[in-house]
């Protein structure tokens, strides 16, 4: 077990065969918490340990990509292709409570240890999958199945693409890997679920995420504004609340959410135009959307132009709007919130030295600091299949 986790999944051993990012940051969720995962690399490693930039020194190698999302777990090299890879493998399986992987559908039954072999060989194990659409074991395989997915595969096929920036442009990245994220979320909340469900019947299952799922969940708003009114929402806006999105000070720009009209009332007061409460096509949230850029940004920007963007936001939520400066990156390395909820964690890796990243949210009365140890080098935790090896042997 990682001597350094003692959080509320201690005890819970966690295979995972993963790459690159959907499956290391959900399994680094795990980790976190206190989940002993061993990440299962084939001789060449996760494929994030050859992205670039890549560093080598007398202290092994290591990638900043890979750093960023697999601290907190060992590492073991199995060729899983061989007997000898396979033996060991299964091996582990015997003492594991979950198998997670984010490799694509069908390449874990290939080699023979896909759902049904590992289920019937521990009938309790816990078998979590994320891919692009989705297995055929939970429910009925869908058309796209075998498609190769990353991240923006799931983001312009579940229309979260064409729900940013404006009319008449090019669809947009949404500027993260918010399917590959959220699914490793889902995957880990959903395993969870399943160890809990373990726990009362004794009977393990298939925890199936894809990602096309995640971003059709995630577009929620826009499902059901098309199923109410039959009404594709316009681009960059809240198809029922105005003013809602970014708007210019004099050095900068702040953000303002009007989610009521109650609130739109106060935001009228605030801005010492009372007469707008009542206006013609500003009366309700939906009136103002379709009224946002040619009527309500013109004077939102009048009356911010002589402010900066921190007093402009800060006047309007010292009124009761919910309002905000837009901050860069580079600002939440100084912003004094982010520091106090423990949002930038570093990490002493002795290749790369220090690496800020990204903390984790959720936050525990119990665990309130998490452990953040690196990631692994590659193999460093090869005595884990030798320990395996020597108590079937002890056993025997």
């Amino acid at each position: 077990m990682n001597e350094q986790n003692s959080g509320p999944l201690s005890g819970v051993r966690v295979l995972a065969i993963e790459n690159f990012l959907s499956g290391p940051y959900g399994s680094m969720l795990l980790a976190d918490f206190g989940a002993d995962v061993i990440k299962v690399e084939p001789p060449e490693g996760d494929g994030y340990r050859r992205a670039t930039p890549n560093y080598e020194n007398d202290h092994g190698r290591m990638s900043y990509s890979f750093l960023r999302v697999n601290r907190n777990k060992q590492s073991v090299v199995l060729d899983l292709k061989s007997p000898e890879g396979k033996e060991a493998f299964l091996r582990l399986v015997d003492e594991s409570d979950v198998v997670w992987e984010n490799l694509r559908p069908g390449a874990m039954d290939r080699l023979g240890l896909g759902w049904t072999v590992l289920h019937e060989r521990n009938p309790v194990l816990i078998y979590g999958t994320i891919s692009g659409f989705g297995h055929g074991d939970v429910l009925p395989r869908g058309p796209y199945a075998d498609l190769p997915a990353f991240d923006i595969v799931a983001q312009a096929m579940s229309g979260s693409m064409t729900r940013v920036g404006e009319e008449g442009q090019p669809p947009l990245y949404l500027g993260a890997p918010i399917a590959d994220q959220l699914a490793g979320v889902m995957a880990a909340f959903g395993v969870v679920l399943a160890l809990r469900t373990a726990e009362a019947t004794g009977q393990g299952q298939h925890v199936d995420i894809a990602m096309y799922d995640v971003m059709v969940a995630l577009n929620e708003q826009s499902v059901g504004h098309y199923s109410h009114f039959g009404v594709v929402p316009k681009r960059g806006l809240s198809p029922t609340s105005a003013p809602y999105g970014a708007f210019r000070a004099k050095d900068g720009w702040f953000a303002v959410g009007i989610a009521s009209d109650w609130i739109w009332a106060r935001f009228c007061a605030a801005i010492d135009r009372p007469d707008l409460v009542t206006a013609e096509g500003l009366r309700t949230g939906m009136e103002r959307s379709s009224n946002q850029d040619a009527v309500l940004r013109p004077l939102i920007e009048e009356w911010a132009s002589t402010r900066t963007a921190a007093e402009a936001a800060f006047h309007l939520t010292g009124a009761g709007v919910p309002a905000a400066p837009v901050q860069d990156i580079s600002d939440l390395f100084t912003d004094p919130h982010v520091a106090a909820r423990e949002m930038l964690t570093t990490l002493e890796d002795p290749v790369i030295g220090q690496l800020t990243v990204a903390g984790n949210p959720v936050k525990l009365g119990s665990h309130p600091h998490l452990p953040t140890r690196t990631a692994p080098q590659l193999g460093a935790d090869q005595r884990l299949v030798e320990d395996t090896r020597s108590a079937r042997r002890a056993s025997a």
